[in-house]
């Protein structure tokens, strides 16, 4: 199975003109941040009275590629986030300060947290991110490796 997913990949990037972006084949590190959730700047129309609220959550887990989030909603005012490439903003609050990631959402399931309550838990790939943090993310990402290695 796996050989014939790898196979339709290769020929999805030639007919595209490109590899695919891998999964998340990295390592994946346990990590519960506080997040926030909203559109990037340039899906808010300016002319707009209100803005959607943000959705607060937090990660369970992150990877140089992508991060998992658990959230209590899908909908950033009218839209759902839970569409597949759908563009996020994410504020993700590192130990060492905030950064800033943009990302789509891969994928969305239904979860009950542990006190019982239900959510969501989105899978989301970082699309982008400014350069310092870029720099911080890594940063955080070694140190938690490390940790685990240790």
């Amino acid at each position: 199975m796996a050989q014939v997913l790898h196979t339709l990949e290769e020929r999805l990037a030639s007919l595209f003109g490109g590899q695919l972006r891998a999964r998340r084949y990295q390592v994946v590190c346990e990590a519960r941040l506080p997040v926030g959730v909203s559109m990037p700047n340039e899906r808010i129309d300016p002319e707009a009275e209100h803005y959607p609220q943000p959705i607060l959550g937090r990660t369970r887990d992150v990877s140089e590629s992508g991060l998992s989030l658990v959230l209590p909603w899908l909908s950033l005012g009218n839209e759902r986030i839970d569409v597949p490439g759908y563009p996020l903003r994410i504020v993700l609050c590192l130990p060492g300060g905030i950064i800033v990631v943009h990302a789509e959402t891969v994928r969305s399931e239904s979860l009950v947290d542990e006190t019982g309550r239900a959510c969501y838990l989105v899978g989301a790939r970082i699309t982008r991110m400014s350069e310092h943090d870029e720099r911080r993310y890594e940063q955080f990402l070694s140190a938690l490796t490390d940790k685990r290695s240790a």
